[in-house]
């Protein structure tokens, strides 16, 4: 009886992940507005009932999507930065993350953060959770000593996420580089941001 259960519930998110990943495709490739259920449905190989089941419409798939990248990010973060000392390295890597990641589905990924902002959308908020993350590791960054303290983390959570809306908004498009030359592009972008909120040098007595 327990191996059924466990079967069962494995086929379950088997099933809800091939419905994710048929979704960012077609939003993706043919537009959100022109997907239809029936179209995820096929591409997932499911009945559009079964779809209903895990998802009552389209934008609880585009929640589901920003879930499922904001899950990436902390399990990285819990398996690959767990050992990691530099607290701004921290930030550099997690926000890269959440970079390419978005730039995978460059149209999909710009419609969510357009209704993120939208306090009428059922999507609003729904990357206070990324932020929430970054926030606490620059908080973190500045109780190190390895950021300075005078400006707020607030207002440097401002300027990394004005970092993955220009990736968003300007990488994009014919002629698209290749994901390492976006991070070595977003790794000079970082540098160049945040050497102004690093601490002073103190002088040597």
């Amino acid at each position: 009886m327990c191996m059924k259960h466990s079967r069962r519930a494995l086929n379950k998110e088997k099933s809800r992940r091939s419905i994710l990943k048929a979704s960012r495709k077609l939003f993706s490739d043919q537009g959100y507005d022109e997907t239809l259920i029936e179209e995820i449905a096929d591409l997932a190989e499911v009945s559009k009932a079964t779809v209903y089941n895990y998802f009552p419409d389209k934008d609880s798939l585009l929640i589901a999507i920003v879930e499922e990248v904001e899950e990436g990010i902390e399990d990285y973060l819990d398996a690959e930065l767990s050992a990691e000392t530099n607290a701004l390295d921290k930030i550099r890597r997690v926000l890269t993350e959440l970079v390419l990641a978005s730039l995978q589905y460059p149209g999909l990924s710009r419609r969510i953060v357009f209704l993120n902002s939208s306090r009428t959308s059922t999507l609003h908020g729904t990357l206070n959770e990324i932020k929430s993350l970054l926030y606490q590791l620059i908080a973190a960054a500045q109780s190190d000593g390895c950021l300075s303290a005078e400006i707020s983390a607030g207002e440097i959570l401002d300027l990394l996420m004005g970092m993955h809306f220009i990736a968003l908004f300007q990488w994009t498009g014919e002629g698209i580089a290749s994901a390492q030359d976006q991070q070595d592009k977003l790794d000079r972008l970082f540098d160049s941001v945040m050497q102004q909120y690093l601490p002073p040098i103190k002088d040597p007595l």
